[in-house]
């Protein structure tokens, strides 16, 4: 019985502590070195956060953030069923805060996607839906496409004509896109979240892939971890995160 005690309290303990990861609020300082990269951009921030399903973001993480990144890019899984929408509008009108937000879907977006297509529309976000966004400071531009369009479908027909000078940065929710991809040379880098890390791992075991640097297919790629949970709000070995990228020019 009294082994059954340690046992208990020792669980609890734990899953507390999961509890509290799970609410952590981490930034990870990035450098993303890119070729060819406009002068302009040397030295700019992006600001990249996935998978806030039922989080809300909180003032401090703005604040962090405000007047360091100029572009805000949501990998997706901004929402699930049952998150309210006012909670995902206020999410939005925060990030707003720090700069332009553009937007790719994710699985549990297309949950409720007309009525999230709704707001992200009303709050002037940009929806990178098999498109690509022209960021452009002093003349110059720096190319971000987003693909997969609301109901997860995949079109390159939108690369065509970009396969000879390329395009820097692909913001993709899941990772396994980059495996369907016909020429994944087009992109440097890669930016996406959805395996939340496996969101509970023991050691190296974990239900998915943790996230990380990693390079694939001849390309750069970023898998977050993601700012929320989805099932259970707990998190171990797979710690919360959102991203400040600064752009650097590879020598």
């Amino acid at each position: 019985m009294k082994w059954f005690k340690v046992l208990f309290y020792l669980l609890s303990l734990w899953v507390l502590l999961m509890f509290i990861e799970g609410k952590r609020t981490r930034i990870r300082n990035e450098n993303l070195y890119l070729t060819h990269l406009p002068k302009s951009f040397w030295e700019r921030n992006i600001f990249f956060i996935s998978d806030i399903h039922f989080r809300s973001i909180p003032n401090r993480l703005i604040n962090k953030v405000k007047n360091k990144a100029e572009l805000v890019i949501i990998g997706g899984d901004i929402m699930e069923e049952n998150v309210p929408l006012e909670r995902v509008r206020k999410n939005i009108r925060k990030l707003s805060e720090i700069g332009q937000v553009l937007f790719v879907w994710g699985n549990n977006d297309a949950e409720t996607k007309e009525c999230l297509q709704v707001l992200l529309e009303e709050e002037k976000v940009i929806t990178l839906e098999n498109s690509i966004f022209n960021w452009q400071i002093n003349n110059e531009e720096l190319k971000i496409a987003g693909l997969l369009d609301k109901e997860q479908r995949l079109n390159e027909a939108v690369l065509t004509d970009k396969k000879e000078k390329g395009i820097p940065i692909l913001a993709v929710h899941d990772p396994a896109v980059l495996n369907q991809l016909s020429n994944p040379s087009v992109f440097e880098a890669v930016l996406s979240g959805h395996t939340h890390g496996g969101q509970i791992r023991l050691g190296r075991i974990g239900l998915r892939e943790k996230g990380g640097w990693k390079s694939r297919r001849g390309v750069k790629l970023l898998i977050s971890n993601g700012y929320g949970t989805t099932s259970l709000p707990l998190r171990w070995g797979a710690p919360a995160e959102s991203h400040l990228i600064t752009l650097k020019a590879k020598a």
